[in-house]
């Protein structure tokens, strides 16, 4: 009866330690699956079979719009809604408003003006200095929207119909082989699917006047990075560290330049 117990104890204390094993807290890098997902250059985004293409777009003011002008826009989004059959998410960011490169060129154009302005000069300097407290302030914002839209090749089914004949066409040739798709076939059916939802938006986009654009590599990176550290990235901003060639495919050393002129 002893053994028994002890061996019971053995079993239930290796069951205990190895459930307290897998019950560890993951990492945000785990959580938002940094260690798997995968970019391209032109923005295809993909974590396993998922795959994604983000397309930042302009926010309408409609505050200051017509009712007819709001009707319009309102009609032509439930039309975009609709026609897109693909699973997407839209996304609006408040974001604190950055415009020190405007600030900095600012500065040097007031600098270079002539000795004989002195007051043009003092007033530069001024406005200036007051833009800079404003921003330091943080009560300028600045809004961006985001349509993320999402296609996984291997759960598309024989005889779904997305009321477009391209895309259905493409859909249709995907199912009957789903379960047999490369990699290289799932990436180049999937961004073939995702440019054509693509293609509807940016129909629509132009109907209302409203400015689009996809995110590539470095701007995918840039959206992942604004969400997650939304006081930080305007400090710390990635658009200084493309300018430092950081997401160029060859990279430079200047460490091996400067011993080359050693």
């Amino acid at each position: 009866m002893v053994v028994i117990l002890i061996l019971v104890l053995a079993a239930f204390a290796f069951y205990f330690l190895k459930y307290r094993k897998k019950e560890q807290s993951l990492t945000v890098q785990e959580l938002i699956g940094a260690k798997t997902s995968k970019v391209t250059w032109d923005g295809l985004a993909h974590n396993g079979n998922h795959y994604r293409l983000v397309v930042e777009v302009e926010p309408i003011n409609l505050d200051n719009a017509s009712i007819e002008e709001n009707k319009t826009v309102w009609l032509n989004f439930l039309g975009l809604i609709n026609t897109i059959s693909l699973p997407y998410t839209l996304i609006t960011q408040s974001q604190l408003f950055e415009m020190r490169d405007y600030t900095d060129a600012y500065g040097q154009s007031v600098q270079k003006l002539p000795d004989d302005y002195p007051d043009l000069k003092k007033s530069g300097d001024l406005v200036r200095q007051y833009l800079i407290e404003c921003l330091d302030q943080g009560t300028i914002r600045n809004y961006h929207g985001y349509v993320i839209f999402e296609y996984n090749p291997l759960v598309a089914e024989t005889g779904v119909q997305a009321g477009m004949g391209r895309l259905n066409t493409l859909l249709d040739r995907a199912a009957p082989k789903k379960n047999n798709l490369s990699e290289e076939e799932q990436s180049e059916l999937a961004l073939q699917i995702l440019e054509e939802a693509e293609s509807i938006l940016y129909g629509y986009c132009e109907q209302v006047g409203m400015r689009y654009q996809r995110l590539d590599k470095a701007g995918v990176w840039n959206y992942t990075y604004q969400t997650l550290q939304r006081e930080m990235a305007p400090q710390a901003r990635m658009i200084d560290a493309i300018r430092a060639d950081s997401f160029k495919r060859v990279k430079d050393s200047q460490t091996l330049r400067e011993i080359g002129h050693a």
